[in-house]
């Protein structure tokens, strides 16, 4: 799930397209091996969550190829920028957008319970059990008996607040630049 966020980071929000480099998205998510990264998005292209179409390129040097992504976004969950530089791990960032994708949707909260989780995301209990703990203690999350909640919405957008309009906004800097991503469930 994380790396599909990265992605998505690197898409154009209009036409929901990235002409990133397997090695920007692999230095992104933060690994060395562009293969890996490589399997991952054909991976996607099978679930049906993005389309790759091969360019080919004519340069100084010859020809190349160059892959396009073309998002899927039928099904979609708002993330902003700001969890990319969340100081904890990427694991722990792809559980909190897979806990996002199975929100009721407009909102922060699931119904699920742990095991169902595991079951739903065919991620062991154990790890649910750990990455609910670390992200409980690290504020991302509350449990009660209507469910388990993203409290930063901040991050997590809510469907019905208002998005930002970067037309409007002249920005300065990458820094300053919050950008909605979409994740696809």
């Amino acid at each position: 799930a994380y790396l599909f966020y990265c992605l998505a980071l690197k898409a154009n929000l209009k036409t929901y397209e990235s002409n990133i480099k397997q090695i920007t998205l692999a230095n992104d998510y933060g690994i060395k091996d562009t293969d890996q990264i490589s399997d991952w998005l054909y991976n996607f292209q099978s679930k049906g969550l993005l389309r790759i179409v091969k360019v080919k390129i004519k340069g100084k040097f010859g020809q190349f190829q160059k892959c396009r992504y073309f998002l899927n976004t039928e099904n979609y969950v708002l993330i902003s920028e700001i969890l990319k530089d969340e100081p904890i791990s990427r694991q722990l960032k792809g559980f909190l957008i897979l806990l996002k994708c199975k929100c009721l949707n407009g909102t922060n909260t699931t119904k699920y319970s742990q095991n169902q989780l595991a079951k739903e995301l065919g991620i062991g209990k154990s790890t649910i059990s750990n990455y609910m703990k670390q992200a409980e203690k690290k504020g991302y999350i509350t449990k009660d008996e209507k469910g388990i909640h993203l409290i930063r919405e901040d991050i997590f957008y809510l469907v019905n607040m208002p998005k930002p309009d970067f037309r409007k906004k002249k920005i300065k800097s990458e820094k300053s630049k919050e950008i909605l991503t979409i994740i696809l469930d």
